[in-house]
């Protein structure tokens, strides 16, 4: 039985407005930082339909965010991200990454939940393939269509 879905934030939920830029969101974010007059949201758009499904589950299932590094933390993102997340969790604050099993193993540990009781969610291949091998269920994020018809057939 799913108690707990912990989702990926880049690219699933966050995405840069220029669909051309396929480099990392973490970097993009601090490069464009710098600047005195940077707002988040002038250059990223939050996935709003995905953040609303999810909402729409909190009450039945907590939902976590379980992300690389520090992009999540733009106070721009707030207001969206709070009402729904019941933790967010970053694997570079851990001290991992998420290409390794290890790092979802942590992250049940965090959650006090076994392994087999989380559904993870990214866009990474190979970030999916080091959840399933620690023993989480997953889905690969593609678009949002799929993913909710997915998720409705587990929970």
């Amino acid at each position: 039985m799913i108690k707990a879905i912990v989702s990926d934030f880049s690219r699933v939920l966050l995405f840069p407005k220029d669909r051309n830029y396929l480099a990392s969101l973490n970097v993009l974010h601090k490069e464009l930082s710098q600047k005195p007059d940077y707002n988040a949201l002038d250059h990223f758009e939050l996935n709003i339909e995905l953040l609303n499904f999810y909402k729409s589950l909190k009450d039945k299932t907590p939902i976590y965010i379980f992300t690389s590094d520090s992009i999540q933390d733009a106070v721009e993102f707030q207001p969206y991200l709070q009402p729904v997340f019941k933790d967010i969790l970053s694997a570079k604050k851990m001290d991992t990454d998420k290409k390794i099993s290890a790092a979802y193993k942590l992250v049940a540990t965090h959650l006090n939940l076994n392994v087999n009781e989380i559904l993870y969610i990214d866009d990474a291949i190979e970030n999916i393939m080091a959840a399933k091998k620690a023993g989480l269920n997953t889905l690969l994020y593609e678009n949002f269509q799929k993913l909710t018809n997915q998720m409705m057939e587990i929970l």
